[in-house]
């Protein structure tokens, strides 16, 4: 069969909306004779009602137009924050939404209603243009300006990543046995958003060299960043900072496949979502300074040193440390090296100890994208680094970073030469 086709439904918010989604394009592509579009137009409808969906969490409207040689897809929701594409790394689990809709879609937009939004994509050239389908227009929303003071941007960047990766699949754990999964999820995906929209995103090399030269403070740090919070979201900032909490905890249980966060991560979270409360019942911003971290119980490190020190090669100048960054076993030479009478003043202490405060966020967020999307800049190649000795002065070294495992353990070994 062929010539025109239209197909309209409304889906509840819930994971089976982007498979009856497909099956609405598809219908329409058969009956006017445009199968050959089918596998794009199926694509892209699904990213975009699984977004609607999960970050909108109201009904979904979708209407598909289809002619012999093209398409267009409608599909509306009840959130008024328009999409936009987001700055991930290439190895990110999410984030790259959009970069699949202009890949698959010859045209897209999306459309402000004035209760929500439209987000519609093309293949082909129909007919008919798309017409809009436009609300009366309404006042803009109120909004609430929360003032932000020494905001760490690297360690931004790398926690939007993180967030959104932990936040979708705590959801897929969360389905099927809490009804208010996508609700919460929407909340805690429209605080990031607000975030991620109006936070300066910091422009990162791929080079290592060129990257431990552009990531020092105070070049990684925005002194102050004005966020302009629409006063219904305020509340979204309580969501997300209690569903990333549960999300952890879960992780740290073993319930889910996260890898930890690192404690700067977690601090830096708390803090933001902090500010948004505090501010919008009118008190004073804070600015952000990360706390101390204790190191863990050193005699848990020193049980099991030796599986550890196993890592090291005779007379090396190198440390082990574990997937949290804290040293859990040093070489003789690299004690002296440091100027530590012994091994135990590191055993148990982040391994930040020995980086210089400068580059203090530019670990913090390598280590967290690497927990995150196996991003490696930084592994498996000699990079010139300065470390801070015990007397706080500092050295120059080579560093060679490798993942090792002990049993089931997964530990860094670092390497250093000097220079």
């Amino acid at each position: 069969m062929s010539g025109a086709a239209r197909v309209t439904l409304t889906l509840s918010p819930e994971p089976v909306a982007a498979s009856r989604a497909r099956h609405a394009v598809r219908e329409a592509l058969t009956e006017s004779g445009a199968e050959h579009l089918l596998d794009a137009a199926q694509l892209v409808v699904s990213e975009l009602v699984t977004n609607a969906v999960v970050h909108a969490g109201t009904p979904v409207h979708v209407r598909v137009t289809a002619e012999t040689d093209a398409v267009r897809v409608e599909v509306e929701d009840a959130s008024p924050h328009l999409p936009a594409e987001r700055s991930r790394t290439v190895t990110a689990g999410t984030g790259r939404g959009l970069k699949l809709v202009t890949e698959q879609a010859d045209r897209w937009d999306v459309v402000a209603t004035g209760e929500g939004k439209i987000v519609w994509f093309e293949i082909g050239v129909l007919s008919v243009p798309f017409a809009g389908h436009r609300r009366p227009a309404t006042p803009p929303p109120r909004v609430t300006p929360v003032v932000l003071r020494h905001v760490p941007l690297l360690m931004h960047w790398a926690w939007q990543e993180h967030a959104a990766a932990l936040l979708r699949e705590y959801l897929l754990f969360r389905l099927d046995k809490d009804d208010a999964a996508i609700d919460d999820h929407a909340a805690a995906s429209t605080a990031l958003n607000v975030l991620d929209a109006q936070l300066p995103r910091p422009e990162l090399p791929e080079d290592p060299d060129a990257l431990l030269a552009t990531v020092v403070e105070p070049q990684a740090t925005c002194d102050e960043v004005v966020v302009l919070v629409p006063t219904v979201s305020v509340h979204h900032f309580v969501v997300l900072d209690n569903l990333l909490e549960r999300a952890i905890a879960a992780a740290q249980d073993g319930r889910l496949l996260s890898a930890p966060i690192q404690p700067e991560i977690r601090q830096m979270r708390a803090w933001l979502c902090a500010q948004v409360g505090k501010q919008a019942a009118h008190g004073p911003p804070t600015p952000w300074r990360p706390a101390a971290n204790p190191g863990v119980d050193i005699g848990d490190v020193l049980d099991r040193r030796p599986a550890y020190a196993r890592l090291l090669a005779p007379d090396s100048l190198a440390l082990v440390t574990s997937d949290a960054h804290v040293i859990l076993a040093v070489s003789p030479r690299l004690v002296s090296f440091l100027r530590y009478r012994e091994s135990s003043e590191l055993l148990g202490r982040r391994v930040l100890a020995v980086v210089p405060p400068r580059f203090h966020q530019a670990h913090v967020a390598g280590a967290t994208l690497h927990a995150t999307n196996g991003r490696d800049v930084l592994l498996h190649q000699w990079v010139s680094v300065p470390v801070v000795r015990a007397d706080g002065g500092e050295s120059l070294v080579e560093l060679l970073v490798e993942p090792q495992h002990v049993g089931d353990e997964r530990v860094f070994v670092a390497e250093f030469r000097e220079l």
